[in-house]
């Protein structure tokens, strides 16, 4: 209801102001990410297809309109948003332009379309040679080609660029590790240990739940939580305990987070996952329909696909199926639910 009476509000003052006159499309831009910061995707697909509609939208609102179906896991309705943003420009290129061009092409690798996503990672880098996001993206990129050579390059670019971001040694660790290059993967990591004199617990507890040394991230974690807790912490922390065979303490952190934090959707698909661990399909089944209920965002893809597998597991096919066509209408390009999906055609 919380939820449901923010979003009737934020259409309403989108509305208004948009009756107003000038600088509509602006104000509207300004609304909708502010939807979008809250995790409230469908609003802010409202408010922009309300400031098109009335004044025909402008590139902010175009962008905002991208983030939203972004969010929402509609990645061609967003690259198709992201294009129209870019067509507003007016032959100047701003920095707004590269941050779209960026979220671009996010949506074309989401899309499977590598070969547009590196053709616009390419261009940002040309205008901007130090942007070390644009590199792990790239990196990415690379990595789905089946570049692995290209994919370094790029990765060792990007944490030259930002030696302390701790996260993105993280990140490229996980895309690595993904594709089986797992020395490479580990090297990232003891990158990031001897290049952080000065590591926060945090930083410290997260690397060192990668290198498999439970007690002493566990430690670490603990340490960090005394200072104030966040999703990635929380998570981390969970995962660290669960490693260290403590379920139950690790449901306990998650299911007091989203009782704090709603809209958490990592929370929601860890939990679900560590409730199918147990053998708690229809606890399970509670949590991934609260964490799809949000609407988008982290964590949805794998909700959608423990769906299928609580629902499997409770020998509900019909519902198992209906559950697997949803989500490859959303991921048509995973291999893994493409099997699934010829096994459940089976039952």
């Amino acid at each position: 209801m919380k939820q449901k009476s923010f979003a009737n509000l934020m259409i309403a003052a989108a509305l208004v102001l948009l009756l107003a006159g000038c600088e509509e499309a602006e104000t509207a831009d300004v609304v909708a990410t502010k939807a979008v910061e809250a995790g409230d995707y469908e609003t802010a697909q409202q408010v922009t297809d309300s400031a098109i509609a009335a004044t025909g939208g402008d590139k902010l609102v175009y962008r905002a309109r991208g983030l939203a179906y972004l969010g929402k896991g509609e990645y061609d309705k967003a690259t198709e948003a992201f294009i129209s943003a870019l067509k507003c420009s007016n032959g100047l290129i701003m920095p707004v332009d590269t941050d779209i061009s960026y979220y671009l092409a996010v949506a074309q690798y989401k899309t499977g379309d590598l070969e547009g996503a590196k053709e616009t990672t390419d261009a940002i880098l040309s205008l901007w040679p130090k942007d070390d996001s644009a590199y792990f993206l790239r990196g990415k990129i690379d990595l789905a080609m089946g570049d692995r050579e290209g994919a370094i390059s790029d990765f060792d670019s990007t944490v030259s660029l930002a030696p302390t971001n701790y996260d993105r040694y993280v990140g490229i660790y996980e895309e690595l590790h993904a594709k089986g290059y797992d020395t490479d993967a580990d090297a990232y990591l003891e990158k990031a240990i001897s290049a952080g004199n000065k590591l926060s617990d945090y930083n410290k507890g997260v690397l060192e739940y990668y290198l498999g040394s439970y007690t002493d991230a566990r430690g670490d974690l603990e340490n960090a939580r005394k200072k104030g807790s966040n999703e990635n912490l929380i998570l981390y922390l969970g995962k660290t305990y669960e490693a260290l065979g403590d379920e139950g303490y690790a449901m306990s952190l998650y299911e007091e987070f989203i009782r704090e934090n709603p809209t958490a959707g990592r929370i929601y698909e860890q939990l679900a996952t560590c409730r199918l661990g147990k053998g708690d399909n229809e606890g399970a089944l509670d949590v991934i329909e609260t964490g799809l209920s949000l609407g988008g965002g982290e964590g949805m893809q794998g909700l959608m696909f423990d769906r299928v597998v609580a629902y499997e597991r409770l020998y509900d096919f019909s519902s198992a199926n209906k559950s697997m066509d949803e989500y490859l209408a959303v991921y048509p390009d995973d291999e893994v639910a493409i099997r699934e999906k010829v096994f459940l055609s089976t039952r």
